[in-house]
């Protein structure tokens, strides 16, 4: 039997539960059928972005500034985490509408951050739940 006809069952780390997941959700049920599985998406993450550069309808991009302003905002349902983000050429805002004391502890001040994450037009660009490290 060639090797890519095995079940996926028998692939070391795959258990019963796992295979069935891969069966149902995804119609892996041999190793070939793994090997054929090809990403649906691709993120490029190698291109950074200005503010300036921004348009109204890009995908999903990549800034490196620094966070100038954190503030609580009330609203009618509950509470939103907004950031002033700002790079040398302008500035935006970075949102959370979820995780705000966890978020705004871990975020600094004055710190240069890469974010990604897809961007917004309401009166200027701002990003919802951005994606960042250091």
């Amino acid at each position: 039997m060639n090797a890519l006809q095995t079940p996926i069952d028998y692939l070391k780390g795959v258990g019963p539960n796992r295979a069935d997941l891969l069966k149902k959700e995804l119609g892996i049920f041999k190793y070939q059928d793994l090997l054929n599985l090809f990403p649906n998406r691709y993120l490029d993450k190698t291109k950074y972005y200005k503010i300036n550069q921004l348009q109204r309808h890009t995908a999903e991009v990549q800034i490196v500034g620094k966070i100038v302003n954190l503030k609580i905002v009330e609203q009618k349902r509950g509470k939103r985490l907004v950031a002033k983000f700002v790079d040398d050429t302008g500035d935006m805002e970075l949102v959370w509408f979820k995780g705000h004391k966890w978020i705004k502890d871990s975020l600094k001040l004055n710190v240069p951050y890469v974010i990604f994450g897809k961007c917004n037009w309401y009166n200027g660009f701002s990003m919802p739940h951005p994606k960042w490290n250091y």
